[in-house]
């Protein structure tokens, strides 16, 4: 199987824009920094991947136009909040099928002139239509988890700690600031038992990376490595009958048993994680669900440290959603800059030492008596 590499990426500053900001002129941001970190021109991309929930019809050839890149072929991905690594997935298949050796993969979202309050759900989605919203749902799991594992509230916000100071050395972060225990289980309420700061925030942002096969490299004139993404994969959720689990997470635990099995890893390889912590709780049972902490030990490895940037499996060094923002498209190469930083050691005062292996996760959407929409999850080496 040929290899597929990282050769550059680029980003913008997640957070809330003006209307005078365009999703647009974010992605094209994004894309221009992506271009420059690899020392590519716009001559040398063959096919540019485009990933946005919200964008519109053929936003990614709106923003290839503005570009310089009109004329190519441009695929848009949508898959809700892995809409940026489904269209990742789309370029590294291209290029393993030979069809191309210099891609461009976008990322990217306007939500603030699109979202007002929580992301209203499908009119037919008939689980949401009872009341079983997204935040409903991660509360109920929130509580659900408490009970059967004996977690605390304390716990459980403790991810927000964690990721709120991971997210004080990203230049691109929402959030740049810490917040306290306290901080968080003061805040608003939203959905017993989680508060504001337990959900992620409406974010818009931009998030690129130029992709390339071998060759594509040498064409670039790139004489040494990059990190190779090893794997991409995506399921999407089975219908479930009864009253189930619902912390059981088989939809994490199919992805990423398929992705160890592609990447030919072991849980255990990991050095770094960047987990879809849309909600505090979130970050918990995923991490579960994907065989990297023992079911029901989750909340206790995030209160002592084990997940944070120097302890046994550093999660979310960049933030996560929950302080670096989520702006749905963008999230999942936003993961994969953050990956390419780490496993090139240019991520700073976040910097996880000796980095060599990472893990990309994003759980997009819900579907009416699912355990999910998609699910993707992308391995990245040095």
């Amino acid at each position: 199987m040929s290899e597929i590499f990282v050769a550059g990426v680029g980003m913008v500053r997640f957070g809330k824009y003006g209307p005078q900001v365009t999703l647009e002129r974010l992605a094209t941001e994004a894309a221009r920094n992506a271009l420059r970190d690899a020392g590519a021109n716009r001559r040398q991309i063959e096919a540019v991947f485009v990933g946005h929930v919200f964008g519109g019809p053929v936003a990614g050839q709106r923003i290839a136009t503005e570009i310089g890149l009109g004329g190519l072929p441009v695929s848009n991905h949508e898959n809700y909040c892995a809409s940026g690594a489904t269209a990742l997935r789309e370029a590294w298949t291209a290029i393993k099928a030979d069809l191309y050796d210099i891609t461009l993969v976008i990322g990217v979202e306007k939500m603030t002139d699109r979202v007002k309050g929580g992301v209203a759900p499908d009119p037919n989605d008939l689980d949401a239509m009872q009341g079983y919203v997204m935040t409903a749902g991660h509360a109920l799991s929130a509580q659900r988890y408490m009970h059967d594992h004996g977690a605390t509230r304390q716990q459980i916000a403790s991810v927000a700690v964690k990721n709120h100071a991971h997210s004080r050395h990203n230049a691109y972060a929402q959030y740049q600031h810490a917040v306290s225990l306290q901080d968080v289980l003061n805040a608003r309420p939203i959905a017993d038992p989680l508060g504001l700061l337990d959900c992620s925030p409406i974010s818009d942002g931009a998030a690129a990376a130029v992709v390339c096969s071998k060759r594509g490299l040498e064409r670039l004139g790139i004489n040494g490595t990059r990190p190779q993404v090893r794997t991409v994969s995506l399921v999407s959720g089975k219908l479930r009958s009864g009253t189930g689990d619902i912390n059981e997470e088989d939809i994490s635990r199919r992805a990423g048993r398929l992705a160890y099995e592609m990447a030919s890893i072991a849980p255990g390889d990991l050095d770094l994680v960047e987990m879809h912590d849309c909600f505090t709780i979130a970050e918990i049972v995923r991490m579960e669900g994907l065989d990297l902490i023992p079911t029901g030990q989750g909340a206790a490895w995030t209160e002592a440290g084990k997940t944070s940037i120097g302890g046994t499996l550093p999660v979310n060094p960049s933030g996560g959603l929950l302080a670096r923002g989520h702006p749905v498209g963008a999230t999942g190469m936003a993961q994969v800059c953050e990956l390419y930083w780490q496993l090139t050691g240019q991520a700073g005062g976040r910097q996880v030492e000796d980095a060599k292996l990472g893990l990309a996760y994003c759980k997009g959407g819900t579907v009416s008596g699912t355990d999910g929409g998609s699910v993707s999850v992308v391995v990245m080496s040095a």
